[in-house]
């Protein structure tokens, strides 16, 4: 990946990140087959590394807890849990459980806050 991709693929996970953050995410609890067991928070699936240490470090910072669950627990609110079961390969039952949350509101502005000043930084890098 060249230095301008990797840039690039920055500058798109905290875009991804300021549009993601005060809208609710989606959790699927272990031993689920649909999603693959994907848990980030906003759902961001292949964010850039670096950014992602970033906010997994803010994350940390809010809850001081290096847990993810626990950061969850206590960064965001429990909107809705549900589940839903099927079968898998035709031979095989299984429920997917789910949670939907959502991220404080004084969390969601220090989130902004510190991605707005990222992505500045980046673009002026760029430019």
């Amino acid at each position: 990946m060249s230095f301008n991709d990797d840039k690039n693929k920055m500058i798109e996970t905290c875009q991804a990140i300021l549009e993601s953050c005060d809208k609710p995410f989606v959790w699927e609890e272990e031993g689920s087959y649909k999603y693959g067991n994907f848990k980030k928070p906003f759902n961001l699936f292949f964010p850039h590394p670096q950014i992602d240490a970033e906010l997994q470090k803010l994350f940390e910072k809010f809850s001081n807890s290096s847990y993810l669950y626990d950061q969850i627990k206590s960064t965001c609110t429990l909107e809705s849990e549900w589940s839903e079961s099927g079968t898998y390969g035709l031979d095989r039952d299984f429920t997917c459980y789910f949670s939907k949350f959502a991220l404080k509101p004084n969390y969601v502005e220090q989130i902004k806050a510190y991605f707005s000043q990222r992505l500045n930084e980046l673009q002026k890098e760029s430019n």
